[in-house]
Order: C-alpha cells, then sequence, then structure tokens
C-alpha cells in the first residue's frame, strides 16, 4: 500500500490499512452459488439442454461479480499521513482522494451487524461539505482517533 507520488516535505506515513477480509464473504457466497448453478446445469444439460443455459448464465454473472468484488478491495486502500488522509481505489492515480487534514471536520464510526462481531465497520470522513464512506475498516475506533490525533499534531504545526 504505497503512496502514488512523493510525499510532501515534512510528511511522513502514520498508518495504511485496507477493508477488513469481512467484505469478501459475499463474493464468496457468489461463487459458491455459481459452482452449485455451473455443476446443476451440466447434470440437467445431458436431459434437457434448454435448461442448462439460463443456469450456465446466471452462474457467469454471478463469478463476474465475484471477480469485481474481489478486484475492488484488492485496489482499495487507506493511507494516513501527517498531513492528509489518501483513499486510493483502482488502478490510477486519477481515482485517489487525498483530503488534507485541516479540511476534516469529523469522522463517525458507523455499524452494522455482522461487521462489529469482527471489529470492522464503516468510518464517514466529513469535510468541507463532503463526506467519504472508507468501507469495512477495521479497528475503526483506533484509526477515527488516529486520525484526528494526526489532525490534531497537523495543527499545532
Amino acid at each position: 500500500m504505497k503512496l502514488r507520488g512523493p510525499l510532501n516535505p515534512d510528511e511522513y506515513t502514520l498508518t495504511a490499512t485496507r477493508a477488513h477480509g469481512i467484505v469478501l464473504v459475499r463474493p464468496l457466497c457468489y461463487v459458491l452459488v455459481a459452482m452449485a448453478l455451473w455443476s446443476f446445469s451440466s447434470a440437467l444439460g445431458s436431459v434437457q439442454a434448454w435448461i442448462s443455459y439460463p443456469a450456465l448464465m446466471v452462474s457467469l454473472v454471478l463469478a463476474v461479480l465475484a471477480v469485481r468484488y474481489l478486484a475492488a478491495w484488492i485496489l482499495t486502500s487507506y493511507l494516513l499521513t501527517s498531513d492528509r488522509l489518501v483513499i486510493r481505489r483502482g488502478l490510477s492515480a486519477k481515482k485517489d482522494i487525498c483530503v488534507p487534514l485541516y479540511e476534516i471536520e469529523r469522522v463517525s464510526v458507523g455499524y452494522k451487524a455482522l461487521m462489529g462481531v469482527v471489529a470492522a465497520a464503516p468510518l464517514t470522513v466529513y469535510g468541507r461539505g463532503i463526506s467519504h464512506v472508507l468501507r469495512a475498516v477495521p479497528d475503526p475506533e483506533r484509526f477515527s482517533a488516529r486520525i484526528r490525533t494526526a489532525q490534531e499534531e497537523y495543527l499545532e504545526r
């Protein structure tokens, strides 16, 4: 989880993380259902070919969705530096969102039932009329506190 491009002078990395692995439960379910549909279509394909085609199409769509969710998880990371919060999404640097610490007004920790079991929750970063949602951040209270601490240190400089 490297920062794309150089750091600003006197800037250093405080923490880097990505969404918790719990967000991969949905794509795992998609893959399991796709496998079941694929085997169902192959079993019925020998008897009635027309039944196997819809099952094959649905299984392929589910497999593509699973790959899409997995790629989004792999390509998303959150980086906190001494000057900014960087939200990386995708392969290109154009999709990176940099939120300077002085623009952050508040950070709220969301709650979702399954994520409470694994100590992960969404964080919403509010700043200057816009909000950014960081999905399934591991140990969200600590990450939120680190953002506030970094912001206080930045404003003291």
